[in-house]
């Protein structure tokens, strides 16, 4: 994936003359641009004397100072380093700020790298359902999502939009994504999107939340029905009430997961289009549970809260175990995962050439998955088997790929008699994968799929340790194929 970026290097020489004055050093932004970079470096000197400090200022107004504390940051349309606005990035002549505080009587040459990042798609990984009015405070929800290598957080507390006016202040890592989880005593539903977007919480009937759902929709909000099969707080109140999205993964694998993906499946092979979310629903520190756990990677075209959001309504979502585990990719040619192949582009043809491609694999199982059930399968192989171990992996053994199995076997044990519903690893009349090896977890296969099927998808799964279950590692949502 190629990023468009241009890189200026511009030059200023300071007078002894001109201490104490602030300078510009002018460039022009032409065209879509959603981050500037900016870095500096000039002689300081023995004992620091000389002393540059820098800002920015846009066609409008000055953006940010930083005196002589940095010697690098940026600003993007939702992101920025502290000291910095965040906002659109508007055409026209900018320029960078030198104070002279202290110049040499020889002067001082000031070299400034200027870096325009153009929009682009990416992927980008994050939480779409946690907690900060548990144990948590919003702050130390931050700062574990950044620690564990996340891009986005939705704050998704129960039933208040409190926590959403800290999404109002922008961060330099992390974009915050406004929303709500109404929790009734039948259910859960998260809405993703909007700042105020729920009236009232207060749903005891099918009818309250057909009322409540849609009124949240009609704002703007995205929704979700949140681990609809969940022992202790399933979704009670149907199927027919507004929503766009299920939540198909709720924290670490397990049982009540199992079945949201066996309904899922039922659905997409009627012919509903159902989007699949994840969330970790973290509350608190635990040794199951934690932020990205599991991860949903979104195609974004933007670095926005809006292009994540974007995605998330087109479908463009896989899940994963952890941020850094297996990763999936499905495309047909120029449609990828989300998206619709028209008929026009397979009309009299029988065959739809599909790429699937696997990252990060560690003995999982891919499957591919349409209307019809599974249509292939293949184990992946890693040669050699010995990868370095996360540190909440570590137990003193040598494998990783071991450990995490250790890890799925004891979240299935925890709660055995809910986790009974996990899938067995080798069904009774299921087909044999085809073995593929690999050095590094990642791969590319080729499969030729079939025009009449109404969509494809994939799913990756990991044999858990002393059981005959599996436990997903990674899903796609589907790619799908217009039968009209």
């Amino acid at each position: 994936m190629q990023v468009k970026k241009q890189r200026l290097v511009l030059r200023r020489w300071i007078n002894k003359d001109e201490q104490r004055s602030y300078l510009e050093v002018p460039f022009v932004v032409e065209g879509a641009v959603e981050r500037i970079d900016i870095a500096y470096r000039y002689d300081r000197g023995e004992n620091g004397g000389t002393v540059v400090d820098i800002g920015l200022r846009s066609p409008k107004r000055i953006v940010g100072w930083s005196g002589g504390a940095r010697e690098a940051f940026f600003v993007g349309t939702e992101k920025a380093t502290p000291g910095y606005l965040a906002g659109p990035i508007t055409q026209g002549e900018w320029a960078v700020l030198l104070g002279a505080y202290k110049i040499p009587e020889g002067g001082a040459e000031v070299i400034v790298e200027v870096e325009l990042t153009r929009p682009h798609g990416r992927w980008m990984k994050g939480d779409l359902h946690m907690h900060s009015d548990g144990s948590y405070t919003i702050g130390q929800a931050m700062e574990s999502c950044k620690t564990r290598g996340l891009e986005f957080m939705a704050l998704t507390d129960h039933n208040t939009s409190s926590q959403n006016y800290a999404a109002l202040v922008p961060d330099e890592e992390l974009l915050l994504i406004p929303g709500v989880e109404m929790t009734s005593y039948f259910g859960h539903a998260n809405v993703l999107g909007t700042t105020d977007a729920l009236q009232d919480f207060r749903v005891t009937t099918a009818a309250q939340a057909d009322a409540v759902l849609g009124d949240a929709r009609e704002r703007g909000g995205f929704v979700s029905l949140n681990h609809p099969f969940c022992p202790s707080c399933p979704w009670e109140l149907g199927f027919d009430v507004p929503y766009d999205a299920i939540e198909v993964w709720n924290g670490p694998w397990r049982g009540l997961n199992e079945r949201a993906l066996a309904w899922w499946q039922g659905q997409l092979a009627k012919g509903r289009r159902v989007i699949a979310l994840g969330g970790s629903d973290a509350h608190r520190e635990e040794r199951f549970v934690k932020h990205g756990r599991p991860t949903a990677s979104v195609w974004t075209e933007t670095d926005t809260v809006h292009g994540v959001l974007a995605g998330i309504r087109q479908g463009r979502v896989v899940l994963q175990f952890d941020p850094d585990e297996t990763c999936l990719s499905l495309t047909a040619g120029e449609y990828g995962i989300g998206e619709t192949i028209p008929r026009t582009a397979i009309k009299g043809k029988d065959g739809i050439p599909l790429t699937i491609d696997v990252c990060g694999a560690k003995g999982d199982r891919v499957l591919l998955w349409s209307d019809r059930g599974i249509e292939a399968a293949w184990d992946i192989a890693v040669v050699p088997a010995f990868v370095e171990a996360k540190e909440w992996e570590s137990d003193g053994t040598e494998s990783s790929d071991r450990t995490v199995q250790r890890e799925m076997a004891a979240m299935l044990q925890f709660d055995a008699a809910d986790n009974k519903d996990c899938a067995l690893w080798a069904p009774e009349g299921a087909f044999a994968p085809q073995w593929i090896e690999t050095e590094n977890g990642q791969v590319r296969l080729p499969f030729e799929g079939s025009s009449d099927r109404l969509f494809y998808r994939l799913e990756a799964r990991r044999s858990v340790e002393g059981l005959k279950q599996s436990a997903v590692t990674c899903l796609t949502n589907p790619i799908y194929i217009d039968q009209d």
